[in-house]
C-alpha cells in the first residue's frame, strides 16, 4: 500500500503515537516510525520537529531521543498533548463520582480540566487554583470558585498566600488531585515547590475521599517536591498501563485503584 501523508491516523493522534513510542523505548528511527505508522519519512520528519519544538523529544541524525521531563515542568500546552485518550477515560470516570451539591477541589493541569468538562451533577462548586476554569464555558449547573493568587503561565496556576488562604477557609467532601509523580515510597510530587503547597492545603481540607488522578506514566515516578504520602489519597483513578505489581503495592497500603478502560 502507498504511504499517504496521514491517512491512516489523525494528525494529533499520530504524534502522540510517535512521542509514546519515543518515550518508552527512548529512541526512534525515522525510518522506524515511517514504516509502523505507515506514513513518509518526511512527515515523521515534520512531526519530530514539532515535537521537538514542544521540548517532547530531541531529535538525533536518523531519529529522536525522548526527554525526561520527571524533575523538569512541561508547559500545560506540552502536558495538553500527552496521553490524552488515558486522561479523557480518567476524567469520564472521575466526573461520575462527583455528586449533585458536592463541594470539591480540582487542581491545576490538564486531567482535572478534563474532569471539569465532563461534569454532570447539579449544584456542585468546584474550588480550583486551575485558571484555565474561568475561561471555559461553565454551565450555570456549576459554581467556580478561583483560589486568586499569583499566576505561573508555564502551568495556567494560580499559587502562593492568596491561594493558600483560599483554601484554608474551605472543606471540600471531595478532592481530585493530578500530579507527576506518585510513588508508594517517595509519596505524591510535583516539579514546582509552590503547586506542592496548594495540592497539600487541598487534601488537608478535604473532610472526604482524597482522589488521585493521574495517567499510568506517573505511578512509581520521583519528582522534586513532596505534596503528602500515597496514604493521604483513598483512591488512584489510572489507566490499564498500571502493572499488577504496583496495584499490588497501593492496595496493600488501601488504596483503590481503578483501572479506566
Amino acid at each position: 500500500m502507498k504511504k499517504d501523508d496521514g491517512i491512516f491516523r489523525p494528525l494529533p493522534l499520530r504524534r502522540e503515537e510517535i512521542y509514546q513510542l519515543i518515550r518508552d523505548n527512548g529512541t526512534a528511527r525515522v525510518s522506524d516510525l515511517s514504516d509502523k505508522l505507515g506514513v513518509t519519512t518526511m512527515t515523521i520528519r515534520r512531526d519530530l520537529e514539532t515535537l521537538e519544538r514542544d521540548g517532547l523529544v530531541e531529535r538525533t541524525h536518523g531519529g529522536a531521543v525522548a526527554v525526561n521531563r520527571t524533575n523538569r515542568e512541561p508547559l500545560f500546552t506540552q502536558k495538553s498533548v500527552i496521553n490524552r485518550l488515558q486522561k479523557d477515560l480518567i476524567a469520564r470516570k472521575a466526573s461520575s463520582l462527583i455528586e449533585d451539591y458536592d463541594t470539591i477541589f480540582l487542581n491545576s493541569g490538564t486531567t482535572t480540566l478534563r474532569i471539569f468538562r465532563n461534569i454532570t451533577a447539579k449544584h456542585v462548586k468546584i474550588v480550583t487554583n486551575n485558571a484555565y476554569f474561568p475561561m471555559d464555558d461553565i454551565p450555570d449547573s456549576l459554581e467556580v470558585i478561583s483560589t486568586g493568587g499569583l499566576f505561573r503561565k508555564e502551568s495556567f496556576t494560580l499559587i502562593g498566600e492568596t491561594a493558600l488562604h483560599s483554601i484554608s477557609q474551605v472543606f471540600a467532601s471531595k478532592a481530585f488531585i493530578g500530579l507527576d509523580g506518585f510513588d508508594v515510597h517517595y509519596g505524591m510530587t510535583t516539579p514546582v515547590q509552590p503547586e506542592a503547597h496548594v495540592n497539600r492545603m487541598m487534601i488537608e481540607h478535604t473532610r472526604g475521599e482524597v482522589i488521585v488522578v493521574a495517567d499510568s506514566s506517573k505511578i512509581g515516578k520521583v519528582s522534586n517536591f513532596f505534596v503528602a504520602p500515597v496514604t493521604s489519597a483513598q483512591k488512584l483513578l489510572t489507566d490499564s498501563g498500571i502493572t499488577d505489581e504496583q496495584v499490588a503495592d497501593l492496595e496493600q497500603m488501601g488504596i483503590e485503584v481503578i483501572r479506566c478502560e
